[in-house]
C-alpha cells in the first residue's frame, strides 16, 4: 500500500500523507475495539457442594451450552451478575472479553448457493474474462440493460475464490449498494464486507479489520473501496464504470479507474469494468484492443427492451395541459395502478421550485454565499441552497425591488410528487432524492418498501435510474428530458444519453414488456432518439466524431486547474500567475510538449460557501513530462506567500471543465 501511495501521490500533485490519509479510514487506531463481556467454565469436573440453588442454574447451562455472554446467561436465568462473579471467584468459571465487529449487515439472510445457470451470450462474456484472470490487465463488460451482467460477476467471483483470492466489487453510489449487498450476502454471507459513507466511524474501522486480518474476502462499496487493505488481490470489478462518481474532487484527486489498473498491474489480478453505456473512453480503448472487450447484446431470457413513447411538451402545453405530466404519462400510470404493477419516474432535480425571480425586476433569489438560485422546498417552506446548505424561511417579497410579484419556475422531485398525489389520489407515491435518503440506511429501507410493493410509484433523481432491478415495474417516466442536454460540458450528451438509457432500462424484466415515456421540447434531438433505441454504438459513433473534431478525451487528457480563495483578486491573481508560468516553461524548458491551455476564468459557479473560484484547463497527453512541468509551476507559486490562502487544486479529465 505504501507504494500505491507514492505511486498515488507522483499524479495527484499531493503530499505522501494526502495518500496515506485517503487509503487509511479516519482515526484509524483511535477507535476502541468493541467487545463483550463472556463466560465459560474452566473445569468441568471440579463442582464445588457449596453453590447455591442460583449458582447450580448457571453452572449447569454453562455444562450445556459451553460460552455465553454474561448478560444473556443472568437475563435467561433470571440471576444478577454477582452470582456469575462469584462462580469466577470459586475457580469454576472464567469471565473474559471477546472482540467482536460493528457489522450493520451481519443479521442478513445468507441462503445456500446455488449453480449460476448463463445463457449462451453470457457464458461467451464469462469465458472471454475467465481467461484473463491473473493476467494483471483491464477488461470491460458491455452489455445491454438486463442482460445479466451481474450473473457473470459472480461467476469469476466464485473462480477467484476458488483459488483464495481477494475481490473487490465497486459501486457509484450507496443508493446501488442495498441491491447488490442483498445479492452477495445471500450468496457468501460474512465473506462480505462494506465500506461507504454511510457507515459509523467504528463500522467502518471494524470493517478495514475484518479485511486486513483476511476475515472478509469480497469488499463492497464505493470510491473509496478501491484502496481495501486486502492481502491476495485477484478481482476488481467496477459496476457502472461510466459514473463520475469515481472521480474525487477532494485532495488527492484520483480516479478510482487508475487507482484499480495500477492495483491489479502491481498484483497480477484483473480489473473488469461494466456498464450497459459505457464511457467514451473506455469504449473507444477497448475497440483499440487496450480492455478485453466482451459484449451481450441480448437481454436475460430474451426479454424484450421497452417499447418508447417520446412526447413534445410544446404541444402538450398548446393543448392546454400545463402539469409537468402529460396525458400519455398519466394515461399510462393509470394503467399500471389498474394492473397492480409499479412504476418509476425520473426528475433529476430535487426540491419543490428550482429558482424564484421577481416579475417585477427580474431579479432571482440567490444564495447570499454562493452564486447559484435557492431552490424552494415545500415540506418546510424554505428556500435552500444545495452548495452550502444555506436556507432561510420563504419569503413572497422581492429583496431587491421589494415587490410581492414573484414567480416561482422550474420543478423538483416535491413538485412532481405533489402533482402526482393530487392527480392519482389513491397511489401510494416514494420520492428517493437527497433529502429523503440523509438518514443511515434509507436507501436500504426505501428500496426495500418499493420492492415489497408498499408504494406503486417511486419518484426520484438519478439515483434511481440505474441498476435497480425490481420485477413489477412495468413503466418509467422522464419527466423533463432536457435537463442535462444543454449544460456546458463536453460531456453533457454522455451524460444524458447514459441517465435516459439506464432508466429505460428499468422498465421490463424477466419476460415483462415494459414501457418508457420520455418528455421533452424537442423530439427531434439526437440524443434522445439514441436512448430511445438503446443503441449505444450509433450515440458512440457520432460522439467519437464530436470529440475528434473538438479535440476532447479520449483525443487528448485534460488538466483542469482550480483557484479558490475567499479573496476573489487573489484567485484570479494566482490563475493568472499559473498560466503566465505555464506559457514560460513551455517555450523554453518543457518547449517540446504540445500543449493548448483555455483560461483562466471564472469557473461556472463562481463562488461557493464564501470562497471564489477560477478555473483554467490544459489540453495535452498526460506523461511524466507534462506532470513534471505542472509540478514545478506549483513548486514556484507555493514559494510566493501572495498566494499563500489560496487552494490550488489539479485534475485530470473531469467531467467538467468551466
Amino acid at each position: 500500500m505504501v507504494k500505491l501511495a507514492l505511486w498515488l501521490k507522483s499524479r495527484c500533485f499531493c503530499t505522501t500523507y494526502d495518500c496515506l490519509k485517503q487509503m487509511l479510514p479516519r482515526k484509524y487506531g483511535n477507535i476502541k475495539d468493541k467487545s463483550q463481556r463472556m463466560v465459560r467454565l474452566t473445569d468441568e469436573n471440579n463442582i464445588s457442594p457449596e453453590l447455591t440453588k442460583k449458582q447450580k442454574i448457571v453452572y449447569d447451562l454453562l455444562l450445556d451450552i459451553g460460552t455465553a455472554g454474561v448478560n444473556e446467561i443472568c437475563e435467561f436465568c433470571s440471576v444478577g451478575v454477582g452470582v456469575v462473579k462469584n462462580l469466577e471467584k470459586n475457580g469454576l468459571v472464567e469471565i473474559y472479553d471477546r472482540k467482536i465487529y460493528r457489522n450493520p449487515y451481519e443479521s442478513r439472510e445468507v441462503c445456500e448457493q446455488s449453480e449460476i445457470v448463463l445463457s449462451p451470450a453470457q457464458n461467451d462474456a464469462y469465458l472471454i474474462n475467465k481467461v484473463m484472470l491473473n493476467s494483471g490487465e483491464t477488461g470491460l463488460l458491455f452489455g445491454v440493460t438486463g442482460s445479466g451482467k451481474t450473473q457473470v460477476y459472480l461467476k469469476l467471483i466464485d473462480d477467484v475464490l476458488s483459488e483464495g483470492k481477494d475481490i473487490i466489487l465497486l459501486v457509484p453510489e450507496i443508493s446501488l449498494t442495498p441491491q447488490a449487498l442483498d445479492i452477495f450476502h445471500k450468496r457468501y454471507g460474512n465473506k462480505i464486507a462494506v465500506i461507504h459513507s454511510g457507515l459509523s466511524l467504528g463500522e467502518r474501522n471494524d470493517e478495514y479489520k475484518r479485511i486486513d486480518e483476511g476475515k472478509a474476502k469480497i469488499v463492497i462499496g464505493t470510491r473509496s473501496a478501491v484502496f481495501a487493505p486486502v492481502h491476495n488481490l485477484g478481482l476488481i470489478v467496477m459496476d457502472e464504470e461510466q459514473e463520475q462518481t469515481y472521480k474525487s474532487e477532494r485532495t488527492p484527486r484520483y480516479n478510482a479507474k487508475d487507482v484499480a489498473k495500477f492495483r491489479v498491474k502491481y498484483n497480477k489480478a484483473y480489473f473488469l469494468m461494466s456498464s450497459a453505456t459505457p464511457s467514451i473512453e473506455s469504449y473507444s480503448n477497448a475497440l483499440k484492443g487496450k480492455y478485453k472487450l466482451s459484449i451481450i447484446n441480448k437481454r436475460y431470457g430474451d426479454s424484450e427492451l421497452p417499447e418508447v413513447i417520446t412526447v413534445d411538451m410544446k404541444e402538450e402545453m398548446k393543448s392546454g395541459n400545463k402539469s409537468s405530466i402529460s396525458k400519455e404519462l398519466y394515461n399510462r400510470l393509470c394503467t399500471v395502478l389498474d394492473e397492480g404493477k409499479q412504476a418509476i419516474l425520473l426528475i433529476n432535480r430535487r426540491g419543490y421550485n428550482t429558482f424564484i425571480a421577481c416579475n417585477e425586476c427580474g431579479h432571482i433569489i440567490t444564495c447570499p454565499n454562493c452564486s447559484i438560485s435557492l431552490t424552494y422546498h415545500s415540506h418546510n417552506n424554505r428556500l435552500v441552497c444545495h452548495y452550502c446548505g444555506y436556507t432561510k424561511k420563504l419569503d413572497n417579497e422581492c429583496p431587491e425591488c421589494h415587490s410581492e410579484s414573484v414567480r416561482y419556475s422550474g420543478f423538483g422531485t416535491q413538485r412532481i410528487e405533489e402533482e402526482l398525489q393530487s392527480l392519482l389520489p389513491d397511489a401510494r407515491i416514494l420520492r428517493m432524492d437527497a433529502d429523503t435518503t440523509s438518514a443511515k440506511f434509507a436507501h436500504e429501507r426505501l428500496l426495500e418498501q418499493f420492492s415489497n410493493k408498499e408504494y406503486d410509484i417511486l419518484v426520484g433523481t438519478q439515483m434511481v435510474a440505474k441498476g435497480l432491478d425490481f420485477d413489477d415495474v412495468s413503466l418509467v417516466g422522464v419527466v423533463n428530458a432536457d435537463n442535462s442536454l444543454y449544460d456546458e460540458s463536453y460531456t453533457a450528451s454522455e451524460h444524458s444519453f447514459d441517465l435516459i438509457t439506464q432508466v429505460i432500462g428499468r422498465a421490463g424484466r424477466r419476460n415483462k414488456k415494459g414501457c418508457a415515456v420520455i418528455q421533452t421540447i424537442n423530439p427531434n434531438n439526437e440524443i434522445l432518439n439514441y436512448s430511445a433505441n438503446q443503441d449505444y454504438v450509433s450515440f458512440f459513433d457520432n460522439e467519437i466524431e464530436m470529440r475528434r473534431l473538438m479535440i476532447y478525451p479520449p483525443f487528448c487528457d485534460i488538466y483542469c486547474v482550480t483557484f479558490s480563495s475567499e479573496n476573489e483578486n487573489s484567485a484570479a491573481l494566482c490563475a493568472k500567475r499559473f498560466f503566465d508560468l505555464i506559457v514560460k516553461y513551455n517555450k523554453d524548458e518543457f518547449k517540446d510538449l504540445k500543449i493548448i491551455v483555455l483560461g483562466p476564468t471564472q469557473a461556472k459557479i463562481s463562488k461557493i460557501n464564501n470562497t471564489y473560484r477560477y478555473r483554467l484547463a490544459i489540453k495535452c497527453k498526460n506523461n511524466s513530462n507534462i506532470r513534471q512541468m505542472i509540478t514545478k509551476v506549483l513548486k514556484d507559486i507555493h514559494k510566493d506567500k501572495v498566494y499563500s490562502k489560496v487552494n490550488i487544486g489539479v485534475s485530470l479529465n473531469p467531467s467538467d471543465i468551466s
